[in-house]
């Protein structure tokens, strides 16, 4: 009985030990991108939103009060990431909270085409969660998304919330510092 009690004490605190960069196996994903590649691997509703094969492109910007990700993959898929405060990189690792201001506004918006003959697609915004910066420097950016996200139109109050959870992989990004030292913002 005290080995079983033992036995299940142990397995639990290695599954919470477990982050978010670790399910999702993060430095597996960096040694498979490129440079200036990212790769955005998001579950909603258990299963994942983009194709397996989808790289993302595109503008990393950070600025001494905002941080702004607007990332494209080869099939027209995006992540647009635009969060802000007064030293907002101050403290590491860097969490910033995932807000939803109006029913086309987010911290954290993310689609796809479905059928791009009908110019159809699919997106969401995410209303309430977390971003943690696991890494923030040239090399390597990891950053764990967990929270919820509502259907594109259907963002109001009383509409259905999806739970989230996810990685963005980034491999020596190019980054656009504006107004601010790097030294302070990268880790």
């Amino acid at each position: 009985m005290v080995r079983q009690f033992i036995f299940i004490i142990g397995i639990l605190l290695l599954v919470s030990g477990c982050t978010i960069s670790d399910k999702f196996k993060a430095d597996e994903v960096y040694n498979q991108l490129k440079d200036d590649q990212a790769k955005i691997i998001l579950h909603i509703k258990g299963s994942n939103f983009y194709k397996e094969e989808s790289i993302f492109h595109g503008h990393l910007e950070i600025v001494e009060k905002s941080f702004t990700i607007n990332y494209f993959d080869q099939f027209d898929s995006n992540v647009m990431i635009h969060f802000g405060a007064d030293k907002w990189y101050e403290e590491k690792p860097i969490k910033a909270p995932i807000r939803m201001f109006n029913s086309y506004t987010s911290t954290v918006m993310f689609g796809k085409i479905k059928d791009k003959a009908k110019r159809r697609g699919e997106g969401y915004l995410m209303s309430q969660g977390l971003l943690t910066f696991k890494s923030l420097n040239k090399d390597k950016i990891v950053i764990e998304v967990v929270g919820k996200a509502k259907k594109y139109p259907n963002v109001g109050e009383t509409d259905p919330a999806f739970e989230v959870e996810g990685i963005i992989v980034c491999k020596k990004p190019k980054i656009a510092f504006l107004d601010v030292n790097e030294a302070n913002t990268l880790y």
